[in-house]
């Protein structure tokens, strides 16, 4: 017999039992008994003979079950106190030894059925205060765990220890317990004192999933859908949740290709080979949002300079309680055209049942350059200088080794530097290390939650302050949150949401022009190492060699500002017409704002030639989206269940800006404030609107039979003001199947390792229509001028030639996917394939010259993608209650290729020969020269390459043109575009993470790594430093120091060539000597945390929970990847960081 012990372990069976012995059902217990009574009596003649000395009552009544059919229910807290306990029943009745058992214990009996007997007594005094316990199976507590009194919305929450307290309303009342991650439990309160042990969900499968309109039970997903916790996104010093996913979900890029403060994450879901991609859909708590002014206005004075925002940066990470990535097309389908490239699904947290909690965390980082740019010093910088030249005099006038001239033919070299110039000239500082600086990040967050009556509330706020590492680069912003449910009765509920977002970004000009829109690592990297920065009275010196590179400090006078501002609030009902039917309206309101003021003060050099240039530039996106939707949720029979839902969508997106610019001013003091005092004659003055209205029906129904065959299918209708009337509605379609295999009888006898498998099959269609908002637009303000009435006029011209037929592009997809556990669920993963089809690709197709305009908008060609990916998740070590230590492993891993099945007739006309037209998508794939060594001066130069100088690259002459123009395929004696061929691609063949996560008591280690393989980069570094003729001989420009191995008549076996041009630059420079592989495996972070125990913390009513956390992100990369970083976009891009963060998270 199994006793029923609330301190261990609480049955469903228990639950019945205890709620009959509740005041509302005496009437019932008492019919019950009397039926009964004949069968009491057959029991009442069972006999026990029993003699015990000092023993409990538990075991006096095991012995007498022992003896005969009766069985004991009870609550241990009253049963074992009693532990004196002398008997000595001599063949009596059971139900006699009981009475005398029972005679000084307050406890009564009852019988209930034929043979069972419950034990009543002690009733717990209503309302009273219950407490509690909930610990995991190892006897940890478990925090946040809902505690509801059933029926009713008086709950609680329990502490960072597991405890709980809470008054209940009457005796029947029963409390419902409930955790993510864990199987709910319901517990009858008929003890004052619970300890609970809180079951895990048998598996993954048997979680709650997000999905588009809803959310599942995994073991019912039939597409390829990720999810991932917040609490594992929240363990370092993130200032952008993209940041923490690199790595952690199978088929979703996230790289940082710029270290600047505020920057956006550049995210990819599988792929998709489109030329007008809408990149990846962010759903939060339901409602897509625009993305539409997330970039900040480019300046038109001083170009990009900045970098786009991300696009959550408006969402705190601490507020977010799961992410769900929807990756194929029948997943992403319900949401039509606008997931084309995949959807993020956000779902954040919610107040919870029980008194306000409170939460206050702070993160604070230090920064540094993760890799430092090796530029000459002074004395290095001055020989090098003289170094190269001295080459071109060589090379200037054929002397050895590039001609047979005598130097007594030739006038003497003399150096740009004297021995003694360069002995005397003081080291200066590095200019790279005049414009760099550590930086600091710090990060407040602060929320409170609960439930008040029958309101849910949850509200937070967040600081972040971000010094970048490259000086003049900041960023602030402060985020707000509100959510708010309340429930109006037991069928109506409604609710609001709101988040705020003000944020203001210091831009630092980073780019690769040594024109306007260059950058100051640019100027920093070039700057002669002989100069000083700054004269005796503290003005910038100046390059005088050349001129048109401004000093890097001046840069830091420039004003360039961005001020974000973001609004999203959320309003929806819910009522419950009927039971299984569910009626929802949604209105949300998006309304954003970028605007950038920049200022070019005399100081710096493009300012001073206009006498100081002011602009601004301002974009606004507003969008107001309408949703009703229909759930219905039937079980049929007991083993059937259908989900269906049914909605309607209309969204309105407004755009609009203007850019302003004046140049001429008295004083640099008016900044961009007053953009009227400047003195040009014709300020520059421009500004945009534009609108889209969508209007879309979707469905979706999901059928369940036996818990092991699911059905789900979907379609949605989506109409676009962006199409012509007979163009204007796409549909999109999806079915998928799922299959749990181990569920199966026949299965379970065959593979017993396997604890469940479920196989998954999926077609899918999404769209997209970003082909701009005026795709059917004719005519424009023109800047051409006319003549008109004898007079010079501005006239509206032909801007662009309307379409008709311009159609919605479409992504078909199939997807097959397994879900698996094995080892009792100690390893558990997926693995997806997968083929993509994009048809009708969007793009602006070319005309002939003969007309006035150059392109129209239009569908032309096919792509296709395939792919796999794997994810794995693998408990090594399962804590022991002796021990308490645990040890987990994640492991992700994508691949995907990208090509062409039909390229337009007009691209086909203008292709290349040397392209393939079914070959890699055009964004991905490298074309260029194969090179053939450096040559050395040993023989002959390369037939192929007449009047090639010692030093220089060779090419492989590789293909040729016959007098048609088309290629041979055999070598043609001279190396010309012919020669240009397949180099590789900038996708890596394989993407990879995975991390390790540690627990040892109230300690955890985290460590998760990233990588990729198989990708090519150019080193854009190295190649601009061997530009030396021009940059270092004739400019003065510095170089990276690696330029010291390169090829000169004192070097031939230099592992680099020649700094000299050769004539064949239009080759060597896009030949694979440039590009390396840009393999990588970087340690994405290393966190460190301890949990004060309870212990800690008795004494005192202030703190309930406090951890520490200690780590540093980035701190090393292994890579054979010789540039800045094969992360980062482009050469002279902002670097990435080191962070070494210390941080708190503390309950009140």
């Amino acid at each position: 017999m199994k006793k029923i012990n609330v301190d261990r372990k609480v049955l469903p069976f228990s639950f019945i039992l205890k709620s009959l012995l509740m005041g509302k059902l005496v009437l019932i217990m008492i019919c019950a008994f009397c039926v009964q009574a004949s069968a009491f009596k057959g029991s009442a003649q069972s006999r026990v003979n029993l003699r015990l000395e000092k023993t409990t009552l538990k075991k006096v009544l095991a012995k007498i079950e022992d003896q005969t059919s009766i069985h004991f229910v009870y609550n241990d807290d009253q049963v074992s106190s009693f532990r004196n306990v002398n008997v000595d029943f001599q063949n009596l009745s059971w139900q006699r030894g009981l009475e005398i058992l029972l005679k000084n214990t307050k406890l009564s009996y009852k019988l209930l059925g034929a043979n069972t007997v419950v034990l009543t007594g002690f009733p717990i005094q209503y309302e009273t205060t219950i407490t509690g316990k909930i610990v995991n199976k190892d006897n940890i507590g478990i925090e946040g765990v809902s505690v509801l009194e059933k029926g009713t919305t008086n709950g609680v929450s329990t502490d960072a220890n597991g405890e709980f307290t809470i008054q209940v309303k009457n005796e029947s009342s029963e409390l419902e317990i409930s955790h993510v991650g864990y199987q709910t439990q319901v517990v009858p309160v008929s003890v004052s004192k619970l300890n609970i042990i809180l079951k895990e969900v048998n598996s993954s499968l048997d979680s709650v999933v997000v999905i588009g309109y809803g959310s599942v039970n995994r073991k019912t997903v039939t597409g390829a859908i990720s999810s991932i916790k917040g609490d594992a996104l929240n363990t370092t010093s993130n200032t952008n949740v993209l940041q923490a996913l690199a790595g952690r979900v199978p088929g979703l890029t996230a790289f940082q290709t710029t270290g600047q403060p505020g920057a956006a994450v550049s995210v990819k879901i599988r792929d998709n080979p489109s030329f007008a991609s809408t990149g990846v859909l962010y759903v939060v708590d339901g409602v897509p949002f625009n993305n539409s002014a997330t970039d900040p206005a480019s300046n038109p004075v001083y170009g990009s300079g900045g970098s786009n925002q991300s696009p959550l940066n408006f969402i705190n990470p601490n507020d977010i309680e799961s992410i769900e990535v929807l990756k194929d097309a029948s997943s992403a389908a319900i949401y039509g055209a606008q997931a084309g490239g995949g959807v993020v699904l956000i779902t954040t947290k919610k107040g919870k049942n029980g008194a306000a909690k409170v939460e206050y965390s702070f993160n604070g980082a230090f920064q540094k350059m993760s890799k430092f740019y090796d530029i000459f010093d002074t004395k290095d910088y001055m020989e090098e200088r003289n170094g190269i030249l001295y080459e071109k005099y060589l090379r200037d006038n054929k002397l050895a080794p590039y001609g047979t001239a005598e130097a007594n033919s030739v006038a003497a070299f003399i150096p740009r530097y004297t021995q003694t110039q360069i002995d005397t000239t003081p080291n200066r500082p590095n200019a790279m290390r005049a414009i760099t600086r550590n930086g600091f990040v710090q990060q407040h967050n602060m929320s409170i939650s609960g439930m008040s009556g029958k309101t849910q509330y949850y509200i937070s706020g967040n600081y972040l302050d971000q010094k970048g590492v490259i000086r003049g680069s900041d960023y602030k912003r402060y985020n707000a949150r509100v959510n708010l449910t309340q429930t109006i009765s037991d069928k109506i509920k409604v609710g609001i949401s709101a988040i705020s977002s003000n944020s203001t970004t210091n831009n630092q000009s980073i780019g690769t022009s040594l024109a306007q829109s260059g950058g100051i690592i640019v100027a920093a990297l070039y700057w002669p190492a002989n100069l000083p920065l700054q004269n005796a009275d503290g003005s910038f010196t100046a390059n005088t060699d050349y001129p048109a590179i401004p000093n890097p400090l001046s840069y830091l006078t420039v004003t360039d500002q961005t001020q974000f501002k973001r609004l999203l609030g959320n309003a929806w009902g819910e009522w419950d017409i009927i039971p299984g039917l569910k009626a929802r309206a949604n209105f949300s309101y998006d309304q954003s704002t970028a605007k950038r003021s920049a200022y070019l003060p005399t100081t710096f050099l493009f300012g001073a030639r206009t006498g100081g240039n002011a602009s601004i530039g301002e974009t606004n996106a507003t969008s107001k989206l309408l949703e009703y939707t229909l759930n219905y949720t039937k079980s049929i029979g007991g083993n059937q269940r259908i989900n269906a839902i049914a909605g309607y969508s209309y969204q309105l997106n407004n755009n609009d800006g203007f850019n302003a610019q004046n140049n001429s001013f008295v004083s640099d003091a008016f900044l961009y404030n007053n953009l009227g005092a400047g003195a040009s004659t014709k300020p520059s003055v421009g500004s945009f609107k534009s609108s889209q209205t969508w209007a879309s029906y979707f469905a979706r129904a999901i059928y369940t039979l036996d818990n092991r065959y699911t059905l789900t299918a979907s379609v949605r209708r989506d109409g676009s003001s962006i199409f012509a009337q007979n163009r204007k509605y796409g549909y999109f379609p999806s079915v998928a199947l799922g299959w749990m295999v181990s569920d199966e009888d026949f299965f379970k006898n065959i593979l017993p390792v396997v604890s469940s498998l479920k196989l998954r099959a999926s077609y899918g269609t999404t769209g997209n229509s970003n082909i701009g908002q005026n795709a059917l637009i004719l005519y424009a303000a023109g800047l051409n001028n006319y003549v008109y009435n004898n007079t010079i006029a501005t006239g509206v011209a032909l801007s662009q030639i309307s379409n008709p037929n311009l159609t919605w592009e479409t992504n078909r997809e199939l997807d097959f996917g397994i879900d698996y556990q094995i080892l009792n669920n100690r390893i558990s993963g997926s693995f997806d394939y997968f083929q993509k089809y994009v048809t009708n690709l969007l793009t602006f197709i070319p005309l002939t010259t003969d007309y006035p305009v150059t392109s129209y908008a239009g569908n032309a060609g096919k792509t296709g993608t395939h792919g796999w990916e794997i994810g794995l998740h693998s408990r090594n070590i399962v804590p022991a209650t002796n021990r308490g230590f645990s040890w987990s492993t994640d492991l992700t891993l994508s691949h995907y290729y990208s090509y062409w099945i039909r390229r337009s007739p007009s691209a086909l006309l203008t292709l290349p020969k040397y392209i393939n037209p079914k070959g890699q998508f055009d964004n991905e794939a490298i074309y260029g020269y194969q090179n053939d060594g450096i040559y050395r001066g040993n023989g002959a130069a390369p037939a192929a390459m007449p009047g090639l100088i010692p030093g220089g690259l060779m090419i492989k002459d590789l293909n040729g043109y016959d007098t048609n123009g088309n290629l041979t395929g055999t070598p043609d004696g001279k190396i010309s575009s012919a020669d240009e061929t397949y180099l590789g691609s900038n996708v890596p063949k394989l993407s990879f993470g995975f991390g390790n996560t540690f627990k040892y008591k109230n300690f955890d280690l985290a460590i998760y790594f990233y990588g990729n393989v198989g990708a090519l980069k150019l080193n854009s570094d190295y190649q601009y430093s061997f530009l030396m003729e021009a940059n270092m001989a004739q400019f003065g420009w510095n170089a990276l120091s690696v330029v010291k191995d390169r090829w000169s008549y004192q070097n031939t076996n230099a592992s680099w060539p020649t700094g000299l041009n050769t004539g064949y630059e239009a080759y060597t420079s896009a030949s694979n000597f440039w590009y390396e592989k840009a393999d990588f495996i970087r340690c994405r972070d290393i966190t460190f945390g301890y949990q004060l125990p309870a212990s800690m913390l008795k004494g005192q009513n202030v703190f309930s929970n406090i951890r520490i956390t200690a780590g540093v992100q980035n701190p090393f990369i292994l890579t054979g990847y010789k540039g800045a970083d094969p992360e980062l976009q482009n050469f002279a891009a902002y670097p990435l960081t080191k962070s070494f963060n210390l941080g708190a998270n503390i309950t009140f």
